[in-house]
């Protein structure tokens, strides 16, 4: 029986030198590892260069061209719209259609917008359209036309 206890203790003692091998062969490899900067770790990865290497001078990259797009109609100079030739346009078209549907149109509108078709507009047919309007905006669209008829012009 003697002998068969001896047998473990042998195998046991290989077991234990072949993981001391391993784990010294393990620890020579990461402090050489750190030596060549593959890992870091304090006080065993040398430190780098303060002065990076220059890098070879980059050309600037031109932008790309952008296309310029061609107008497809020519362009006209625009002469300034003439307000009272458009109000009095305006105000022609507007004769023409039911105080029901001004009502809706002018909804959208400001006083200092619809002051000057209302000028030109026939009188009963803008006390029309301001009788249908509500209050408030019937007394602003009044205030601003009697501004708009109080503006004396050049060729008065």
């Amino acid at each position: 029986m003697a002998k068969e206890g001896k047998k473990p203790k042998k195998k046991g003692l290989m077991i234990v030198i072949i993981l001391v091998v391993v784990i010294v062969l393990a620890a020579v490899a990461v402090v050489v590892l750190a030596k060549m900067g593959k890992i870091n770790i304090p006080g065993l990865t040398p430190k780098k260069p303060a002065v990076a290497a220059k890098k070879p001078e980059e050309k600037p990259k031109k932008p790309p061209k952008k296309k310029v797009e061609e107008p497809k109609t020519p362009v006209v100079a625009e002469t300034p719209p003439n307000d009272k030739e458009g109000a009095i346009k305006l105000a022609t078209v507007w004769n023409e259609i039911p105080t029901e549907g001004l009502v809706k149109i002018t909804k959208a509108m400001t006083p200092t917008e619809l002051a000057p078709v209302l000028m030109e507009m026939d009188s009963e047919k803008s006390a029309a359209l301001l009788a249908a309007m509500d209050a408030k905006t019937a007394t602003v669209v009044s205030r601003e036309l009697k501004r708009v008829a109080s503006k004396v012009t050049a060729t008065e």
